[in-house]
């Protein structure tokens, strides 16, 4: 096929360049390089999966354990719950339903180090997803997020979590569905999920999160539903990074499904349009925390923006712009009209 396809490409050449000194030269050859790429299929091969003892030892120190202790009227309690890392400085994302408050609530993570830690938001309904906040001592491997679109049915799948307390416990799986729910969940079988696993991470083969665990639905063939990552994402673009939920504001969307967070509006009048922050810039760093992608501006938007200025680093083509940009209060009656 390649030869056939190079000997047409020469073909092609010599009828349009007839000398090698002819000042077409270059345009011609322009010419040639979009018509092979026309006639060539160079599709990018698919990154190879993982196997099963690599996903674990990928996907373990990414995955927490969460503790919550307390007292009523029957006596001392304990509920067990998962969830994963999703910033190194110490975001952990989990069910919604697991946060009711405790005594004691702490996050484990896999090494045993315990951390008390705070609810920093919630999205609850359809989305079953919270946000909780630790102080490590250092950095901490953050998960990689998957893409919903790619996950197929029959495909495979690792779920970690804390059933009964047993920490760090792995189940796999298999993709019965891809979409249920009203399209915000995936159904998975085979995978006996049990108290504890709520909030826990499902993988793929290449150890990126695909959904967090929900409900288990059926003990026939361990039949259970899980938050898709895409509509965890859409949780950030529509709960946590809407800035009229916010005390103060910049004004900037990014865009919460894609690869990094760039910016896709800016809001007129907006401290960051005053600041010259355009549309397709990307948010690389928001007061010191490190932006990999969307969900990550949102994680700063809940935590780090308030009175003070905020330094901000983006990068426009190949360049990085730093800004420090001055939040605006809301309204105080929450109307999501910007006050002074």
């Amino acid at each position: 096929m390649y030869s056939a396809q190079i000997r047409s490409s020469r073909t092609f050449l010599q009828k349009q360049i007839p000398s090698s000194h002819d000042p077409r030269l270059m345009k011609v050859l322009f010419l040639l390089l979009i018509h092979l790429g026309l006639t060539t299929a160079l599709a990018t091969p698919e990154k190879p999966a993982l196997t099963k003892d690599e996903v674990v030892k990928h996907c373990s120190p990414r995955t927490v354990d969460i503790e919550i202790r307390g007292r009523d009227q029957q006596g001392e309690w304990v509920s067990h719950a998962a969830g994963t890392i999703l910033h190194e400085d110490g975001y952990i994302l989990t069910c919604e339903h697991v946060t009711y408050p405790g005594q004691s609530q702490q996050v484990i993570l896999s090494d045993g180090t315990a951390y008390p830690f705070k609810v920093l938001a919630r999205a609850g309904g359809s989305y079953d997803t919270a946000i909780l906040k630790i102080e490590p001592h250092d950095k901490l491997p953050a998960v990689r997020l998957g893409q919903s679109e790619k996950v197929s049915k029959g495909q495979q799948v690792m779920v970690i979590g804390n059933p009964s307390g047993r920490r760090h416990s792995i189940i796999h799986g298999t993709i019965d569905r891809k979409s249920c729910g009203g399209g915000t969940q995936i159904q998975i079988i085979e995978a006996d999920i049990g108290p504890g696993n709520s909030g826990g991470p499902v993988f793929n083969a290449h150890g990126e999160q695909i959904a967090h665990v929900h409900v288990k639905i059926s003990t026939a063939i361990n039949t259970s539903r899980h938050i898709r990552v895409d509509h965890m994402r859409d949780a950030f673009a529509k709960v946590f990074s809407d800035e009229n939920r916010q005390d103060y504001m910049i004004g900037i969307t990014v865009d919460c499904q894609g690869g990094e967070a760039e910016v896709i509006g800016i809001r007129l009048g907006s401290p960051a349009n005053k600041a010259g922050i355009k549309e397709k810039d990307v948010v690389m760093e928001v007061a010191g925390m490190k932006i990999d992608h969307g969900v990550h501006y949102g994680l700063a938007l809940i935590s780090r923006i308030g009175k003070e200025p905020i330094p901000l680093t983006i990068r426009r083509g190949q360049v990085l712009i730093k800004k420090t940009i001055q939040p605006l209060r809301h309204n105080p009656k929450g109307h999501g009209k910007p006050g002074k």
